[in-house]
């Protein structure tokens, strides 16, 4: 992406962002709420056109590529796609899916390998989501409709991994298994470069090389995680002192308006996730 810019209306959504993502690298899309994360993943997969600057999606421009073609190499995990599921395809069973991922389909149009159903299975049970495999769509949780759609987004036979927030609405054992997945993807495949979108710092995995950091739909840093992870940057991005925590890898991050007997609470957080490794 190359001086991209957005606008919807009167707003002013992105200005000017420049952005490359590499093979074997692996982003996170860091910033609060509003500062145009979801925006930039749209135009980026082409579900949106940017008012002006250049956009090339893995193996062309996007105004001259074939996009449903390029989209079956893309694994997509967002709130829209989950609104889609619940109004057209309400019994869709959570082992359907996670094998219409293959197919970049919303629902299974013919009869999986015996192979797929295995990797699906497999997908489902990472996730701690074994359970769901025969319960309609329409019959689950907000959190475990994002779950089998991670499963979905995993059974692409990807170039790239887009996950918008996965984390959304999820308790926090649920979003450390998530995480725990994430990170074991990307040691599956490192040359695969995955991109998290997320406003909490504490989910980018150790498995995560750079970020890009949002505010105002304006960039205020990016590159290696630990260039752009310090607490000069964050409390750019998020307005507010900062009192920030590195532990296993992640980074923790506190207002200093809130009193410091939170610190313990996220130290025990951080343990926890080591436990569970």
């Amino acid at each position: 992406m190359e001086g991209v810019e957005y606008r919807r209306a009167d707003a002013h959504i992105l200005k000017g962002v420049s952005w490359r993502v590499a093979s074997g690298e692996h982003w996170s899309v860091l910033g609060p709420n509003g500062s145009g994360k979801t925006s930039l993943m749209m135009i980026a997969t082409g579900y949106e056109p940017a008012s002006r600057g250049d956009v090339f999606l893995i193996e062309g421009d996007i105004g001259e590529i074939v996009l449903p073609d390029v989209r079956k190499r893309i694994g997509f995990v967002s709130s829209q796609l989950t609104d889609i599921m619940v109004q057209h395809r309400p019994r869709v069973t959570g082992l359907e899916t996670a094998l219409s991922g293959r197919h970049a389909s919303l629902g299974l149009y013919e009869k999986p390998s015996a192979r797929a159903v295995r990797d699906a299975k497999r997908i489902l049970a990472e996730l701690g989501a074994s359970h769901l495999a025969e319960v309609p769509f329409s019959k689950m949780s907000t959190g475990q409709r994002q779950i089998c759609l991670i499963a979905r987004c995993y059974m692409t036979r990807s170039r790239l991994v887009i996950l918008d927030e996965p984390c959304a609405g999820l308790d926090l054992a649920t979003r450390e298994i998530v995480l725990r997945t994430l990170t074991e993807e990307i040691r599956r495949h490192p040359g695969t470069p995955q991109i998290l979108v997320t406003h909490h710092p504490e989910e980018i995995v150790p498995g995560i090389t750079h970020v890009l950091l949002l505010r105002g739909g304006e960039v205020v840093a990016q590159g290696e995680r630990e260039k752009v992870l310090t607490k000069r940057n964050l409390e750019r991005a998020y307005n507010v002192p900062l009192r920030v925590v590195h532990q296993d890898g992640r980074v923790w991050i506190v207002p200093r308006l809130q009193r410091q007997q939170h610190l313990p609470r996220i130290s025990r957080m951080a343990t926890d996730y080591r436990t569970q490794r």
